[in-house]
């Protein structure tokens, strides 16, 4: 196959037109890069080449969107890849790229995260690791993670009690009530047992309600 001419589509893409009367579009930045020009052969290993190159320039550039909004892991980036209907091999080969380049880390991810949840939802251990989990985040990044930042139980588990009690104590529960409330809530916010207990204790006692 020859290449007859070429014709820009628009600021991003170009139009070029074969000698069997095949049209093939590529992004501008595929094109300059195999310096493509008129008269020019094309195999037709090429031409599957070309193709493929020109979708894994689009699975970047959506990668780096989802990426500018903000970090994310591996796997959850793969699955909203995925989700765009692009190809599974594809998709791997770039976001190796990405992992390979540090544009994806896992661990800076995952250590964000953990960070920002403890800060601003007062998260626990147990919801800390259920979610990094469920993001494909690894086992061992997940323990070193843990190991490095600050989770605060206590002082944490206290200030997420006294805000739900808040609420609470504007109806007319029970201590028992209360209690029971206030441990539903602090465990679905990932604290422990023996944490809980402490916590609700200390917040229904010190409202001394009957």
């Amino acid at each position: 196959m020859k290449i007859e001419r070429v014709v820009k589509k628009d600021d991003e893409n170009v139009v070029i037109w074969l000698d069997n009367q095949e049209k093939l579009f590529l992004s501008y930045e595929v094109f300059l890069k195999n310096r493509l020009k008129k008269d020019m052969e094309i195999s037709e290993d090429g031409f599957s080449f070309l193709i493929k190159e020109n979708q894994k320039y689009f699975i970047k550039k959506k990668a780096f969107q989802f990426l500018g909004r903000r970090l994310h892991s591996y796997n959850e980036l793969k699955i909203k890849l995925l989700r765009k209907k692009y190809d599974i091999a594809l998709v791997t080969e770039v976001l190796d790229y990405l992992k390979e380049k540090s544009f994806l880390d896992d661990y800076e991810f995952a250590k964000m995260y953990t960070e920002e949840k403890v800060r601003t939802k007062l998260w626990g251990l147990n919801k800390i690791k259920s979610e990094l989990f469920r993001k494909g985040i690894q086992a061992e990044i997940i323990e070193k993670i843990l190991a490095e930042v600050d989770l605060l139980p206590v002082e944490n588990a206290m200030s997420a009690g006294e805000k739900k009690l808040n609420i609470l104590m504007k109806r007319n529960y029970t201590a028992r009530e209360l209690s029971s409330k206030l441990y539903t809530y602090l465990y679905s916010k990932g604290y422990d047992y023996d944490t809980i207990k402490e916590v609700t204790d200390r917040l229904v006692k010190s409202e001394d309600i009957t």
